[in-house]
């Protein structure tokens, strides 16, 4: 039994980091799967999961404003329509028609 313990631990350990890394990048029903196998109240399971979207709501939005910045670093969106439009012309075509009415339409 003393010796089950470590091997216990070991695997709960794994299971949290799992959960914490995870949280991340699981969808909220496979967090709730992985969740659930601690066999925790219901409000703790539902702290649990608020806490990890809003773990994922906050790190994809940091990676959004991190990549965005990397590549407005790199050009300006400015010049780059600038240089667009001086290498190229740009042309307009438009088509119309008209029909005549159906004359059932304007007896009535």
């Amino acid at each position: 039994m003393a010796e089950d313990l470590p091997s216990k631990a070991a695997d709960l350990v794994r299971k949290v980091l799992t959960v914490g890394v995870g949280a991340a990048f699981l969808t909220e029903e496979s967090l709730r799967a992985l969740v659930s196998e601690f066999k925790l109240p219901k409000e703790v399971l539902a702290g649990i999961l608020e806490s990890a979207n809003k773990t994922k709501n906050e790190f994809l939005q940091n990676l959004s404003r991190e990549a965005l910045a990397k590549i407005s670093d790199r050009f300006d969106p400015a010049a780059l329509v600038e240089e667009f439009l001086g290498r190229n012309d740009i042309e307009f075509t438009v088509k119309m028609s008209f029909k005549p009415k159906d004359s059932k339409k304007k007896n009535d």
